[in-house]
């Protein structure tokens, strides 16, 4: 049977059956695509139900639901027409200025239709909602327009982790006192928003789980940070180096449809390495730096009268959370500073000084499980490297810059890897570049709960004893109570070490230190803000909850024990950086690249006019 259609204004006659996508192959018609908008270049689905867009009868659809639909007597069709075209003007826009998929977020509405059935919202007036976004940058961003009101993140800042930077208010919805947010993230984890179960489905469905705009963004999430890394990949006046955390590598495989604790270290290696990074290095190179800083601070501390008990240093989360609330304990606190930034320091001297690389044109990229780490990185304080090649008059006090330059979270670094093209779980098993990337088994056990303190011990006891521990591990610390005790006979003295993860469970310990109590007698104190460590930061993949907080933990535990090595003196990359450049643990130079201050920010927090 002839049929009479119209295609781009063009009458046809066409012998049926025939589908739209029939039509559209045999005339040689393609989807026009407007030109100016790089996202397009990083969505990876030939059938993107956002973009992949024709006109049917005057209505714009998507070719991936139409394409198989019969074409009838007087169907018109267009591949490119004024509607068209400011549609798909309209979505790209939307995609350019906001990183967020339309379509995705359409199956995101299942919540706010959820919450009005609870009484939360009125789903009318929610539509009238035109909010400033608000957050504590350079970490979080709210959107009150997404927001379904159901207080959840609220109870976690208040509740959980008792900090009290989230509060609600009728009118306005959630508001952040800046001055008392701690950039744990905790609160994106608990948005309903962002939750991944109908998203996730109809992504499946769709094809879209290899597009880098596949993750539904919460009324909570990270200030977005990929596009920054991004254009630095492709500037050639920049060398733009690597590293990534220990709970990283047990973690971004949830991304690409792999088990929650699949370890994925040498595909990570692969793929940033094809995304165009210069190094690929490893944090866990100087998590085993930070035990020979610390641990020999612990030593130092307990031979020469210095504060107990020591506190540790790694979790900026934590740290922000000590200078606000308790900035009477701030001696207690180690002055090393975390992996993440001795990483920066060390890179942008000694690995530069030995690759012959412009330390102003090293663009040094930090992967991490956890929000607070963006802050982390553009403290004051943090530019220690500056300051080491100012003071050899190499660089204009006017060329200042920080250690690090950028930090992506987990879920961000799985957008920048599909942006790229890059499907992590075909990658092939690589190894970190040399110089700053071996670690030992002391290393990825940095990423749970108890890890840190397991490591300094490990290290710690074999310094002060001159023999090795018959047990490297301390089963106890792992588990996932809240706080956690050990202790450990060293030449006769028992030291005894405690552990805290999240903050309402440091509060607890804080309280005990400063009143003297329980805790006040111990020697070592490892605090992680986070529920599980970072393995359950605020910028993992999500869903993070207790099931994949276990998983993540045996992913790390599994990378100790695989290990040849498995204490941090014993890496051999450390060993040549003593040689080479530090010399020794609490030496002049460590003191002035891996070492660092605090500030008391309590007054902060009592400002009036904090809130936002």
């Amino acid at each position: 049977m002839t049929i009479a259609i119209e295609l781009n204004g063009r009458p046809l006659k066409l012998e049926s059956p025939l589908t739209i996508l029939n039509v559209l192959q045999r005339e040689h018609q393609s989807l026009y695509q407007p030109q100016g908008f790089e996202e397009s270049s990083w969505i990876d689905n030939p059938w993107c139900p956002l973009v992949r867009l024709v006109e049917v009868d005057g209505r714009v659809v998507p070719i991936a639901v139409w394409a198989d639909r019969r074409v009838r007597e007087g169907m018109t069709i267009n591949t490119r027409s004024p509607q068209l075209e400011a549609a798909l003007q309209e979505r790209l826009t939307h995609l350019h200025d906001r990183q967020q998929c339309q379509f995705i977020a359409q199956t995101q509405e299942f919540a706010a239709v959820e919450a009005e059935s609870d009484g939360l919202i009125d789903l009318e007036k929610r539509a009238q909602w035109h909010f400033e976004p608000r957050g504590s940058r350079p970490s979080i961003l709210h959107d009150p327009n997404a927001c379904v009101r159901c207080k959840a993140c609220v109870d976690t800042c208040n509740a959980t982790q008792e900090v009290g930077a989230l509060s609600f208010d009728e009118q306005q919805g959630v508001l952040f006192d800046d001055s008392k947010c701690t950039r744990c993230g905790q609160c994106i984890l608990s948005c309903p928003v962002g939750f991944r179960k109908i998203p996730d489905f109809v992504a499946e469905m769709m094809g879209c789980t290899r597009c880098a705009f596949s993750r539904p963004l919460g009324a909570m999430r990270e200030v977005d940070d990929t596009g920054k890394v991004w254009h630095a990949l492709k500037d050639p006046t920049k060398c733009v180096v690597v590293q990534f955390a220990p709970a990283v590598r047990a973690t971004l495989g949830e991304e690409f449809g792999m088990e929650p604790g699949s370890l994925v270290t040498g595909k990570l290696y692969a793929g940033l390495r094809r995304l165009g990074f210069r190094k690929v290095w490893d944090t866990n190179f100087t998590a085993d730096l930070t035990i020979l800083e610390e641990g020999h601070e612990l030593l130092h501390r307990l031979h020469n009268g210095g504060r107990l008990p020591q506190f540790t240093s790694c979790s900026p989360g934590w740290i922000r959370y000590c200078e606000i609330f308790y900035p009477d304990l701030i001696p207690n606190l180690s002055t090393a500073k975390s992996p993440q930034q001795m990483f920066g320091a060390v890179a942008k001297t000694y690995a530069a000084k030995c690759l012959g690389i412009d330390p102003r044109k090293m663009f040094v990229v930090s992967i991490m499980p956890c929000t607070a780490k963006k802050i982390e990185a553009t403290r004051e304080e943090m530019d220690s490297a500056h300051r080491y090649w100012l003071e050899k008059g190499e660089i204009e006090a006017g060329d200042r810059f920080q250690d690090l330059d950028a930090v992506l979270t987990s879920r961000e670094a799985a957008k920048l890897l599909k942006m790229g093209k890059i499907d992590l779980a075909t990658m092939p098993e690589e190894e970190a570049d040399p110089l700053l990337g071996q670690y030992t088994g002391a290393a990825p056990i940095f990423g749970r709960t108890g890890g840190v303190m397991e490591a300094a011990l490990r290290t710690a006891y074999e310094v002060a004893a001159g023999k090795p521990l018959e047990k490297l591990e301390f089963e106890g610390l792992g588990t996932l109570d809240g706080v956690k005790v050990a202790s450990v006979a060293v030449n006769g003295v028992e030291l005894k070490v405690a552990v805290a993860h999240g903050l309402g469970n440091a509060r607890k310990v804080c309280e005990s230190v400063r009143s003297g109590g329980e805790f006040a007698g111990y020697h070592f104190i490892e605090f992680m803000a986070c529920e599980g460590g970072c393995i359950g930061g605020g910028g993992q993949i999500i869903p993070t909850n207790t099931l994949t907080r276990k998983a993540r933990t045996e992913g790390v535990n599994l990378d100790d024990r695989a290990r040849e090595l498995r204490k941090s003196h014993e890496n051999p990359e450390v060993e040549q950086l003593y040689k080479e450049f530090f010399e020794k643990p609490l030496g002049h130079l460590s003191h002035h690249l891996l070492h660092t201050t605090y500030v008391d920010r309590s007054q902060q927090a009592k400002s009036p006019t904090a809130t936002t």
